[in-house]
């Protein structure tokens, strides 16, 4: 193992690797999950390895301490950035993933020292994933570029361009800055109505992955927790109807009823 130092943070390297023609894909926690989960089902699915970490100060708790998890074998975890390698035919991909976001003054630092790794072994290309706040349940996937090189590609798979906004934390910021590097960045986001976790923006970002990055994942695995959220909520449609019932019947006895 190998231990790169960087502003303050640490880069465990567990495997010495070169990029050919890298890719960086970072999907990390946001609004509905959309990113996290479509990179971790993509990571869990492909039984990808994890190469190298990513530990330091603006790592923090979700919850704002500095602190550690402890997992279910009662074993210590510092917050990290995870990188798990894909090598595929014409490239190799670098899925980054983490339970948490860097904290605001912190994530300049962060994607600097991500990008400066990513550039060492080789890299060209940073996709950030992320959910985009809709109104409707209909779930749309859109994309932003820094720079319009990744653009019409990216329109002629029929996705359309974000009509604008902003994208707070990670996923613009370290696409937007791989640009000042010389590196191609776009962002891919799955719209969600809801910030709970949306297992069906993610099956989409999924998807739309698969195509861009000339992936074969089987989807079997987000369908059925798609069928198992809905089912959940229909569950709880059907109390509240009960509640509501037995609350009607209850208002309609007599006043001297005991």
């Amino acid at each position: 193992m190998r231990t790169l130092e960087c502003r303050g943070y640490r880069i465990f390297v567990y495997r010495e690797l070169t990029l050919r023609h890298g890719i960086l894909v970072q999907g990390l926690p946001g609004i509905g999950l959309v990113g996290k989960i479509a990179v971790d089902y993509i990571v869990s699915t492909l039984g990808l390895e994890k190469v190298a970490e990513l530990v330091g100060p603006g790592l923090l708790l979700p919850v704002g301490n500095a602190g550690v998890f402890v997992d279910q074998t009662g074993s210590l975890r510092l917050p990290s950035y995870k990188f798990y390698l894909y090598s595929g035919e014409e490239h190799d991909i670098l899925f980054l993933t983490s339970e948490v976001q860097p904290v605001s003054w912190a994530q300049y630092d962060v994607a600097d020292c991500v990008l400066d790794f990513f550039s060492s072994l080789g890299g060209e290309k940073v996709i950030g994933v992320c959910g985009t706040s809709s109104e409707t349940p209909t779930v749309e996937v859109v994309f932003t570029v820094a720079g319009s090189g990744s653009a019409p590609e990216l329109e002629a798979l029929g996705l359309k361009r974000s009509a604008g906004g902003t994208i707070t934390g990670a996923c613009g910021l370290l696409p937007a800055l791989a640009a000042l590097k010389g590196i191609e960045g776009l962002v891919i986001m799955g719209s969600t109505h809801t910030p709970e976790p949306n297992f069906e923006s993610s099956r989409e970002v999924v998807r739309v992955l698969s195509k861009i990055l000339k992936l074969e994942v089987n989807l079997e695995g987000l369908d059925k927790l798609i069928q198992e959220e809905k089912a959940r909520e229909e569950e709880l449609r059907r109390e509240i109807e009960r509640a509501e019932q037995a609350e009607e019947r209850k208002e309609g006895l007599p006043s001297w009823y005991v």
